[in-house]
């Protein structure tokens, strides 16, 4: 069995954390007109995630 990569795994289950918490949170934000905060805070965390992914794979590659 293949090994998968930290490089791969984390993000993706910080990514699913951030899908639950936006399908959990999003509708209250959007009840109370607080779509701006809502839009940048998912910007933020693709952005984290996006860096964390090449972090990790930088990392993986030095070792």
């Amino acid at each position: 069995m293949k090994k998968i990569k930290k490089s791969v795994w984390l993000p993706a289950v910080i990514f699913i954390y951030f899908i639950c918490m936006t399908c959990y949170f999003a509708p209250e934000l959007i009840r109370t007109h607080q779509t701006t905060r809502l839009i940048t805070v998912s910007v933020v965390e693709l952005i984290v995630l996006t860096a964390l992914y090449f972090f990790l794979k930088k990392r993986e590659e030095i070792k």
